[in-house]
């Protein structure tokens, strides 16, 4: 059997994975984030009813940037969205229209398809997303697929947002996307696919999300067997992995994921 080798100082050893046997899968998808400075990860699959496979695929780290004022005053929240903590939250509350200047942005090195999100503080208001996406600078109507829609309030309920990947989608750079120009914009260097959500109503006070990972462009899932392992680099940063996204062929099995960090250790 193959065996990967790390020529590298690697740090300290941590799960990714439910504790005590791994995430348990079902054949809808689910993404599992990694600790900020996995540079290593080993996966597991085990513990079969009814799989054959589970199916998986590393997922783009995002840039999540929330603008308000037409982006003359933008909050970067990539570590929050993307560090698995329930300590730490995307805040949206009263987060408002796009005609009075306020958008969440996601961005990627490639495309994505779109993104699961775990609601914190649920929205109450009556609101519906909107998302768009650049073709050079001009921003091109995206039809979402919103799973976090409860009630008529985006945002209310745990689940994914999702959209076709468009075929003409361009990378710009963000600042070339904002109405208004900011002394700092956020990745001012980086040309990204870009995503802008937008709510036709204001949210409520208290809108808060625990995490925003993303989906992979692509269903086409890498698959293991049960008691196959897969070891190897897995750099969580921006232009690398963010999150790992699992599900079965059918019933259920459990996923371990255990990351290893670099000589620095985790965040």
């Amino acid at each position: 059997m193959a065996t990967e080798m790390y020529a590298g100082r690697l740090g300290s050893f941590r799960a990714a994975s439910t504790a005590s046997g791994g995430t348990a899968l079902t054949t809808t998808a689910q993404c599992l984030a990694l600790p900020d400075g996995t540079q290593h990860v080993i996966i597991t699959a085990r513990n079969f009813a009814t799989a054959v496979v589970t199916k998986f695929a590393l997922n783009p780290h995002l840039t999540v940037v929330k603008t308000v004022d037409a982006g003359a005053a933008w909050v970067d929240y990539s570590t929050a969205a993307q560090d698995g903590l329930a300590t730490t939250d995307v805040v949206l509350s009263s987060l408002d229209t796009l005609a009075n200047g306020d958008a969440l942005w996601l961005g990627s090195h490639e495309p994505f398809r779109g993104a699961i999100v775990d609601v914190d503080a649920a929205n109450a208001n009556a609101s519906v997303l909107a998302a768009h996406y650049p073709v050079g600078t001009v921003m091109t109507t995206l039809a979402p697929t919103d799973g976090t829609l409860s009630a008529g309030a985006a945002f209310a309920v745990d689940g994914s947002i999702t959209w076709a990947v468009p075929s003409n989608w361009s990378q710009e750079k963000l600042s070339s996307l904002l109405a208004t120009s900011v002394a700092a914009p956020p990745s001012p260097a980086a040309e990204m696919f870009w995503v802008r959500l937008t709510v036709s109503a204001a949210l409520d006070a208290s809108t808060t999300l625990n995490s925003i990972l993303a989906l992979n462009r692509s269903t086409a899932y890498a698959e293991l067997t049960n008691g196959q392992t897969l070891e190897g680099r897995c750099v969580k940063a921006a232009g690398g992995v963010g999150c790992i996204e699992a599900l079965t062929d059918a019933g259920t099995a459990n996923l371990i994921v255990n990351c290893m960090s670099g000589n620095r250790g985790f965040a």
